[in-house]
């Protein structure tokens, strides 16, 4: 009896992981309430959140596709790395939040709508950027991103109302690696080109481009990159200058800092 009921316990308990595992779905996979398995997790390190409405995990988990809704926090140390259905790519830097708002890809529908509230991400777009452009589109506190089928990284620096520490300023930094991107904010729209990089103040600053400059990278006595000055090139990952301007980038690898 004891040896039924042990064998009875491990069946159920296999079953229940089955369960488990098949609940998670797999990216492309719509749910009966509608939500859309977005994305796959191929990299997850240092401290990591992901926050699916009232309840989060941590860290964020390879085995558990990234849906619809779904918000993803990283400490300083943390970094998440996610391989979307349509086939692209994106790598959260640390200090960042970042959410998808909307996120469908079949046959018939697509759309690829998320939202940085803070931090520093690097995309790599896919199909759905070459099928419409119209239906890709990252949102931040500065400005509204579009694009025309490209690699590029997007750095949002939130500083309170006591200001930003270590040098840093607010604002938001377009860095365009292949391909380019369409800025918008309340003062108006540029195309931003390969090899440049778009910085604005807050989201009355007028997007507008200047000449290109030699292509230099300031590094603080310490390793650590300090805030931009016009005409200046930082590291593609980092604080936005207090500037409408366009400054020159080197090409990078996807995933680095």
């Amino acid at each position: 009896m004891k040896t039924v009921t042990r064998r009875l316990l491990a069946l159920a308990i296999t079953l229940a992981a089955l369960s488990g595992a098949a609940a998670q779905g797999k990216p492309g996979e719509v749910f009966a309430d509608g939500t859309f398995n977005a994305a796959e997790v191929t990299l997850s390190e240092g401290d990591t959140m992901l926050i699916r409405g009232v309840s989060f995990s941590t860290p964020v988990r390879r085995d558990v596709p990234i849906r619809s809704g779904d918000r993803i926090r990283t400490g300083r140390d943390g970094r998440v790395q996610l391989r979307f259905s349509d086939g692209a790519q994106m790598s959260i830097q640390g200090g960042s939040e970042f959410r998808v708002d909307s996120y469908v890809f079949d046959q018939d529908r697509q759309r690829s709508f998320f939202e940085l509230i803070k931090g520093s991400i690097r995309v790599v777009s896919g199909r759905i950027g070459k099928r419409d452009p119209q239906d890709w589109r990252l949102t931040t506190p500065t400005a509204t991103i579009g694009i025309r089928g490209t690699e590029f990284t997007v750095d949002q620096t939130v500083c309170p109302a006591s200001g930003c520490p270590d040098g840093l300023v607010s604002g938001l930094k377009v860095a365009v690696i292949a391909g380019r991107v369409a800025v918008t904010n309340l003062a108006g729209t540029v195309e931003v080109p390969a090899g440049t990089t778009l910085a604005l103040a807050d989201a009355q600053t007028r997007p507008t481009p200047a000449p290109a400059q030699p292509a230099v990278t300031p590094v603080r006595p310490s390793g650590r990159p300090r805030a931009a000055e016009p005409g200046v090139t930082v590291p593609l990952v980092g604080p936005a200058p207090a500037s409408g301007n366009m400054e020159p980038i080197e090409p990078g690898r996807f995933g680095e800092r």
